[in-house]
């Protein structure tokens, strides 16, 4: 049960509109809005850097890849609301099942490039807390991506990280919508992935 619960998508009113652009990219409200929406400006300001780093139209990364490191964040967090999410994203988003389930795999996986693994491996390191991300892998990221690119990269790290941790400490539920999704999938979570 969460710590907090959300509150009605009318009584977020500072923040519904946001809520509700954020409900048409992804199919349902979240529930992780709706309880930041206590404080509305705190709801606010993360449905704005999401609109930057991951819904953002100008992006010069593939959304795939971004929704892909995404997940990995998440995994690497064990946050099983965010990697519900990402899960489903990622399916949104053009990533093949079968790839999103070997995620955890990338490594050694064939269905992933080295373009892929570069940036899945900072996702890794880096989404942890402490961040362990070496010179080396950050090196290879510079061989595929531009300066640009790595920010974009970078910065949907931080914002999972950011969502990781509040949603585990916040034991967040996840929507019916998500957890219909994540079932028709047979998707099990970080927790199939340890």
């Amino acid at each position: 049960m969460a710590h907090v619960a959300p509150v009605d998508l009318e009584a977020s009113r500072e923040a519904a509109e946001e809520i509700r652009w954020l409900a048409g990219q992804t199919g349902f409200v979240a529930n992780s809005m709706l309880t930041l929406s206590h404080r509305p400006e705190i709801a606010k300001a993360v449905l704005n850097l999401i609109r930057a780093v991951v819904r953002n139209p100008n992006s010069t990364v593939d959304p795939a890849l971004l929704w892909m490191v995404a997940h990995v964040t998440s995994l690497s967090n064990g946050c099983s609301y965010c990697s519900a999410h990402t899960f489903k994203n990622g399916a949104d988003n053009g990533v093949p099942q079968d790839k999103l389930e070997a995620l955890w795999e990338f490594e050694t996986n064939p269905l992933f490039s080295d373009v892929e693994r570069a940036a899945l491996r900072v996702a890794l390191t880096g989404g942890q807390c402490p961040a362990s991300a070496d010179p080396a892998d950050m090196d290879i990221l510079r061989n595929h991506f531009s300066t640009a690119q790595i920010v974009e990269i970078c910065s949907v790290i931080a914002l999972f990280g950011f969502n990781n941790r509040w949603n585990a400490l916040m034991e967040t539920e996840l929507e019916e919508s998500v957890i219909n999704f994540v079932e028709s999938k047979k998707y099990h979570g970080p927790d199939a992935n340890a």
